[in-house]
């Protein structure tokens, strides 16, 4: 049978607004228009507004020098304007219509696949069986947008992704735009679609706000797998190999320790009652700590952000820059001209223009002193201490920076050598990439141990029997507190920061009795995915770190689970008919680390997975050592959508003084 979409209704009414966006108008028309503005308002004796931006002064005086042309030509000019627009919009909102009115997975590709498979032995045919079909009826010229771009836990979102997947195959069909898409629930669909291509297609409409803020080869927003994705990705890895990050482990303690200071000292200091306690939002404490941790590891840098609990001017802008850029790309805002166009003399824009000039300057000021010492070290053989991101990523520049003479500098440069405004976009991609999805990440681990009282107390009792260790070689870290990154790892599961991603396939792929068409664009739910009980088992949706850790009575400590080894066992036990433990409906089956995509997976999975586990264990296991933390009472947690992150909308968080027996 061939799968169809819904007929789409026949009325004209729908319970979405249709946006049209106009072309912008020439610069030309522009400065006539603010000619017009300023002669209107020197006639009504009104004042012409001053601007404190340089750029946007000089372009009204640009602006209002020009001569005015006669008031025909205008009209003349704002009628072609608007009957070419009209004739465009007509054209595509045609095109869309009938482009929607198909299957986004055609019967007819059966017999492209037949073609292929005909020169394939025999013995590797497989029949090709179409794709389920969409039961969703599709906006007429978004299609099922708005559903995805909801929430992760909207019932919008999992009408697409969950409601509408076929139960066996876990599989969804749909429309994003004009683009048949294909969804995934099994967790070896979405390893296979992960590891099959680093391909993924981009919407400029999103991108182009990230690519002002991060550069235009940030890895963050390249598309494809081509040679600068690899040349950046192969510098990005240099700084996060598993030596790099164990000799960043010191600089992660100090920093975690330290916050946990500057909240105790803040309990001591409240006056109110006889127990103090520090109160404060929760995703602001932890962009704190995070922007400090960058700092440290990647910069060499103090921003005293967890010294003073609040944002020191740098960290502010760096704050402001990343938010900027998310809010620009909220549907709200996606079709508002005065926020999409930079060239704009808005408040907006003047504090954007701002605060990313900040960044650039602090971080090009930063890597002007880093290049210098480097650059001594090289020349008087001095042995390197610890190593920050920005010094090894120099280290392959040093060679190519240290000579005067430009022609010996470029025979001598490495491969790998990158160029001082690459260095800049890296680091601001490595910020960006780390900023809002750590901070997020230890929000949601506050939440579930003032939830889990129990958990609580099993991390804070831990911290406490590591405390000493860690002090002396904070690089044992992941064998003293496996209990806390067992928390950290349940947190990433149940409340993933990205909580979805997508690949673009570039050539068929088999999915069980399926066969995904290349071109097909592939999206990864990964909060369902993460709670389906066919990945996680009965009890999915609980939240358990006990799954991925176990007690060890003759240690007395906490030790990771070995998921193929319990796996094997348990299949051994099946095979001879034995009925054990693990049919205990209290048992809790180990978790299968592949299976966890927060991370995601392939060749473009997060390079920092090593620094970010660290650093969420580092620091959640010196909060709750010493202080106990819960949220306002009756609280619920709700998320909202931040481009592909789902941050909680907010977080009361209350700290008090850990009492020991």
């Amino acid at each position: 049978m061939t799968p169809k979409m819904p007929n789409m209704p026949n009325n004209s009414s729908t319970n979405h607004d249709i946006h049209v966006v106009l072309t912008a108008p020439s610069s030309g028309s522009v400065a006539r228009s603010f000619a017009e503005i300023s002669r209107h308002r020197s006639a009504t004796g009104l004042k012409v507004p001053t601007e404190s931006s340089s750029s946007s002064t000089a372009f009204l005086d640009a602006s209002l020098s020009s001569s005015p042309p006669s008031s025909s030509s205008d009209i003349v000019f704002l009628l072609t304007v608007m009957a070419t627009t009209l004739t465009m919009f007509v054209l595509t909102l045609s095109k869309l219509w009938k482009h929607l009115h198909r299957d986004p997975f055609p019967q007819d590709t059966s017999q492209i696949h037949n073609q292929t498979r005909s020169k394939q032995s025999s013995s590797k045919k497989t029949p090709f069986k179409p794709l389920p079909p969409c039961h969703v009826s599709p906006h007429p010229l978004l299609g099922h947008m708005p559903q995805v771009s909801s929430p992760p836990d909207s019932a919008l979102y999992q009408s697409i992704f969950l409601d509408h997947a076929d139960p066996s195959s876990g599989l969804s069909t749909f429309w994003f735009l004009s683009t048949p898409c294909l969804a995934v629930l099994k967790a070896e669909h979405a390893r296979s679609i992960l590891r099959h291509s680093v391909e993924r297609k981009t919407f400029d409409i999103f991108t182009r706000h990230f690519k002002r803020s991060l550069g235009k080869d940030s890895l963050v927003i390249m598309e494809g797998g081509g040679g600068t994705w690899r040349h950046h990705r192969n510098l990005v890895k240099a700084a996060f190999t598993e030596k790099a990050v164990r000799n960043m482990s010191g600089s992660v303690w100090e920093v975690a320790s330290r916050f946990a200071r500057s909240i105790l000292d803040e309990c001591d200091a409240d006056e109110e009652g006889s127990i103090g306690c520090y109160a404060a939002e929760a995703l602001d404490i932890f962009k704190w700590a995070t922007i400090d941790v960058f700092g440290q590891v990647a910069l060499g840098h103090d921003f005293e952000c967890t010294s003073s609990l609040s944002q020191t001017p740098v960290a502010a802008s760096f704050d402001a820059t990343v938010e900027d850029s998310s809010a620009r790309t909220t549907a709200r805002n996606l079709f508002n001209p005065m926020t999409q166009w930079y060239w704009l003399p808005t408040e907006r824009n003047r504090e954007y223009a701002f605060h990313s000039g900040t960044v650039r300057r602090a971080l090009e000021e930063i890597c002007e002193r880093k290049v210098e010492d480097v650059r001594s070290k090289e020349s008087g053989g001095e042995k390197e201490g610890k190593e920050d991101m920005l010094a090894i990523l120099l280290k392959s520049d040093v060679v190519a920076t240290s000579n005067d003479d430009q022609s010996q500098s470029q025979s001598k440069q490495t491969p790998n050598a990158c160029r001082h405004g690459e260095m800049i976009e890296m680091l601001m991609t490595l910020f960006f990439a780390g900023y809002d999805t750590s901070s997020i990440g230890l929000s949601m681990a506050m939440y579930e141990v003032s939830e889990h009282p129990r958990i609580q107390s099993l991390c804070a009792e831990e911290a406490r029997r590591a405390a000493d260790h860690l002090v002396l070689d904070p690089t044992q870290w992941e064998d003293r507190l496996a209990y806390n990154w067992a928390v950290v790892m349940e947190t990433l599961r149940l409340h993933p920061p990205v909580f979805t991603n997508c690949r673009n396939l570039v050539k068929d792929v088999e999915l069980d009795e399926y066969t995904v068409p290349s071109g097909t664009r592939v999206y990864i739910p990964v909060v369902q995915i993460h709670t389906d009980e066919r990945n996680f088992g009965k009890r999915a949706k609980e939240f358990l770190p006990e799954r991925w850790v176990r007690w060890e009575e003759e240690r007395k400590c906490w030790v990771k689970r070995d998921y193929a080894r319990e796996e094997q066992e348990s299949q051994q036990t099946r095979e001879r008919g034995k009925q054990g433990f693990t049919q205990d409906p209290k048992y809790i089956p180990a978790a299968n680390p592949n299976y966890l995509f927060s991370f995601s997976d392939g060749a473009r999975n997060c390079v920092g997975k090593r620094l970010a586990l660290q650093e969420s264990t580092m620091l959640l296991s010196c909060i709750l050592r010493d202080l106990t933390v819960q949220t306002r009472e009756g609280y619920v947690l709700q998320k909202r959508k931040k481009f592909a992150m789902a941050p909680p909308t907010e977080m009361p968080l209350r700290f008090k003084r850990r009492e020991w027996d």
